[in-house]
């Protein structure tokens, strides 16, 4: 049997998920840069334009918990986000995180990836989406793109 026409496979909500987080991705990538659109690796101190690097996270992304949790998203170039295995790379993140967020908030990070797998709710990944794809609005904006 053939599928008809114009009907759309709805998106699980892991896909839905995985949507929102491209997008606050992105919107990581943007804040970060200056109003030339250059912004710096938060590891090596690296200035690249915001579409050159990576959104990395600090906490693997197989952690749900924290793969939209925005305050675990920071700009990487390319070669650090890869490299984060490399104890020098990943010290130099977690040295900015604590600068950025204090030894307490990233201890209280570091519990949430020990919970089991979180469960989100349709609806409100979609409403996240919206609100990330306003804030890209804005940003492109401030950008002038």
């Amino acid at each position: 049997m053939m599928a008809k026409r114009g009907t759309k496979k709805r998106r699980t909500i892991a896909q839905e998920v995985d949507k929102a987080a491209v997008l606050l991705q992105k919107l990581v990538r943007m804040k970060a840069a200056d109003d030339y659109g250059y912004t710096q690796c938060v590891s090596c101190g690296r200035v690249e334009h915001w579409k050159g690097v990576d959104a990395g996270h600090y906490f693997s992304r197989r952690h749900t918990r924290l793969k939209c949790f925005e305050e675990n998203i920071h700009v990487q170039c390319k070669r650090c986000n890869m490299m984060m295995g490399d104890p020098q790379v990943h010290d130099a993140y977690r040295d900015y995180m604590i600068q950025m967020y204090g030894e307490r908030r990233l201890k209280a990070m570091k519990k949430l990836t020990y919970m089991p797998p979180k469960k989100f709710n349709r609806d409100d990944v979609i409403a996240f989406q919206q609100d990330l794809k306003r804030q890209i609005k804005e940003q492109e904006e401030r950008l002038g793109i």
